[in-house]
């Protein structure tokens, strides 16, 4: 261990004032030379973006931690199967004309209503007009 920092922020939002002040510690294996204390943190920031972007997606809509799949081979297709379907969620909801449907089970919804053939489109054509919400 090279470097170590301490953050301390402040939990805040619209919603819920300052529910209280939370401390993290960063270690790194870099010297301060190489990696500077903007760089530790933007480090960090992008480690929660996709902490919050794609495994809170995998785990709270897709099950991914509930799955009891033990089998490595089908373990690994459930999984790239997950991400895909999160890839095309994210790609459908910047699209998404209505902000509140925009949302992962606003994905799973508007798919169900269009029945399962679009899953086959996906596949055979090149640029699926179906994934653009209207």
């Amino acid at each position: 261990m090279e470097q170590a920092a301490r953050l301390t922020r402040c939990i805040d939002s619209p919603r819920k004032p300052a529910e209280g002040i939370e401390t993290e510690f960063l270690l790194g294996s870099r010297p301060a030379c190489q990696m500077s204390v903007e760089q530790m943190l933007w480090t960090d920031r992008r480690y929660w973006g996709i902490e919050t972007g794609l495994h809170l997606r995998l785990d709270v809509v897709a099950g991914e931690d509930r799955s009891r799949v033990r089998h490595p081979l089908s373990a690994l297709n459930l999984a790239v199967m997950r991400r895909a379907v999160v890839s095309l969620a994210v790609y459908w909801m910047k699209r998404c004309p209505k902000r509140r449907r925009a949302t992962m089970s606003g994905f799973y919804d508007f798919m169900s209503a269009h029945n399962s053939k679009k899953a086959l489109a996906l596949v055979t054509v090149s640029k699926p007009s179906w994934l653009h919400p209207r």
